[in-house]
């Protein structure tokens, strides 16, 4: 098992201490445990946000080095981080991400016309549509971003709050912007994440199957699993039924990254 996607107490949202998250990573016989904390760089240009505590790059780094370093016999250990993209952020990322050599960046969204989707006002002003929309516009834009990434996380995050009475996102309902979205990664050599982090969606796991499908129609092959976990009971949560889904479609690996590189994991 890998898990590409977890949270330690680096990020302003998990108190979980990076070593017993390696621990148990260990007890779970997993081979490859990346820690993706988040740099949420975009909220430094949204006043608002100003309360949540910026990630301290260097100690992300160096701690998460000399962890993998430590435990380099027991499993493999990427040092990874989660960019939360907004345009205004692109130089920020560029700047600073320069300066370490991770193994592995997501690059994400979570807010939207210069709110978070997490909250309730940004689905009371938008219709389904409008929203879920204005959502895959800036995952789009994200993909053409300056900075290194290798991984697309979560699409379908939007769902995961939405307030509408039927949270799906249907392909249907935005087919050639989700196709641009795809062929876009794909022509760019980027990763979709699995998410298994579904809660409010009423799927297993993120994207929707149709995206994922369909991501494999236009020849795309780099999948990641990520967890998304914030404490060690989540790591690798729903693995087995991930791994069996993409068995199912034609799949035959997930990707690992050390140094920016995919690795191939059989499922």
């Amino acid at each position: 098992m890998i898990d590409t996607h977890t949270h330690c107490n680096h990020s302003h949202d998990s108190t979980q201490d990076p070593r017993d998250m390696i621990e148990n990573a260990i007890s779970l016989g997993m081979e490859y445990l990346a820690i993706t904390d988040h740099y949420d760089g975009e909220l430094t240009f949204l006043p608002e946000f100003d309360y949540i505590p910026q990630i301290d790059l260097e100690r992300h780094f160096s701690e998460l080095n000399l962890l993998k370093e430590e435990y380099k016999d027991k499993i493999q250990v990427g040092v990874g981080i989660e960019c939360g993209y907004m345009k205004e952020a692109n130089d920020l990322y560029l700047k600073n991400l320069a300066k370490y050599d991770f193994d592995f960046t997501i690059n994400s969204i979570h807010t939207i016309e210069y709110e978070d989707c997490y909250m309730k006002s940004y689905f009371d002003k938008r219709t389904k549509f409008e929203a879920y929309n204005a959502y895959l516009k800036a995952v789009r834009e994200s993909l053409d971003c300056s900075y290194h990434y290798d991984s697309v996380g979560h699409i379908g995050y939007v769902m995961r709050k939405s307030t509408y009475s039927d949270p799906m996102l249907y392909s249907d309902d935005h087919k050639d912007l989700i196709d641009d979205i795809l062929k876009t990664m794909i022509y760019k050599g980027k990763a979709l994440e699995i998410n298994s982090q579904s809660k409010g969606t009423g799927l297993d796991f993120l994207p929707t199957k149709e995206i994922i499908v369909r991501y494999k129609q236009l020849g795309g092959q780099l999948i990641t699993f990520g967890s998304d976990a914030h404490t060690i009971n989540r790591i690798a949560e729903k693995y087995a039924l991930v791994a069996d889904y993409l068995k199912s479609i034609g799949f035959e690996y997930v990707f690992k990254y050390l140094s920016h590189k995919p690795v191939a994991v059989k499922l």
